[in-house]
């Protein structure tokens, strides 16, 4: 049940109830109840050599401002993925499994590439059809505003948290938690807390750092976090069997395996590489209407 501001409603604000589960899917909750127990990691080779070629044609004469950058293609190929491949949209919560009614990615976006710059929480939805040059514009559009601006809504409430007594503040989370068991967590809250989103991105390359293995939050509705390292050259046997130097970056997910199976993420990491291969298909919207591989 959740408030909608006059009644209750059945159901959850932020996703549909996923009726039509297997049965072994059905069960996964009951048999591990926790995020933690559910969580598997997988390193994805990323081979972007056509991309970064295909991203200096594309960025010659441009101004720089106006770039686009190999995140930008990752996010529009990423929002794609989640568009076509809905299983990896879903979470589970109070032991059932929903689909999330959007596709929200939640970022922590550093003011400086200092160690003593504010650390600021963003969170962007996305529709899956956006084009690359969009998304360009929607994440320096979001990020100038987390770095230029006073904190956002999640930092707010980090902060007056933080403000509490340490028993008090146990408490307070334990309401919380309570709330979103049964479904009843206010909107302003689930605003507020990135970990109430389809996916956990952390863009490591930015940084020139590698890929962690992350955990996920226990709490919240976000079942992948995605971690991205740096492009590097790295030895490929092709398939000659020769050995040849190409262009790679490694991207790391967190998941929770109760949402979906290993088939459907290995698959679903291969259609991302397909996308990634054919960026061209990126600057254009995909055809209207709902589309599943």
């Amino acid at each position: 049940m959740y408030w909608t501001g006059r009644r209750l409603a059945r159901g959850r604000r932020d996703g549909r109830l996923v009726q039509d589960l297997p049965a072994l899917r059905s069960v996964m909750p009951a048999l591990m109840r926790t995020r933690l127990e559910g969580t598997i990691y997988y390193a994805q080779h990323l081979d972007v050599e056509h991309l970064m070629d295909w991203l200096d044609r594309i960025n010659g004469g441009r101004p720089e401002a106006e770039r686009i950058r190999f995140f930008h293609v990752f996010l529009t190929a990423f929002a794609r993925l989640y568009r076509v491949r809905p299983e990896l949209n879903r979470f589970v919560s109070g032991g059932r499994t929903y689909e999330h009614h959007d596709i929200t990615f939640s970022f922590t976006v550093k003011q400086a590439l200092t160690d003593e710059a504010q650390e600021v929480q963003s969170s962007i939805v996305f529709s899956g059809t956006e084009t690359v040059d969009e998304v360009r514009g929607i994440v320096e559009r979001e990020l100038g505003r987390a770095r230029n601006s006073d904190d956002s809504a999640s930092d707010h409430l980090v902060a007056t948290l933080g403000r509490l007594p340490a028993p008090v503040l146990a408490g307070v989370a334990r309401v919380v938690w309570a709330l979103d068991g049964v479904n009843l967590l206010p909107r302003f809250l689930q605003e507020a807390i990135p970990v109430y989103a389809s996916a956990y991105l952390v863009n490591l390359g930015s940084l020139g750092a590698e890929a962690p293995f992350h955990h996920l939050y226990q709490h919240g509705t976000t079942s992948v976090f995605c971690a991205v390292g740096t492009i590097r050259p790295q030895p490929v046997v092709d398939d000659s069997g020769e050995i040849t130097v190409r262009r790679r970056v490694d991207v790391v997910y967190t998941v929770d395996e109760r949402v979906t199976d290993g088939f459907y993420l290995v698959r679903s990491s291969e259609v991302l590489q397909q996308m990634m291969d054919d960026p061209q298909a990126l600057l254009r919207r995909p055809p209207e209407g709902p589309e599943q591989v």
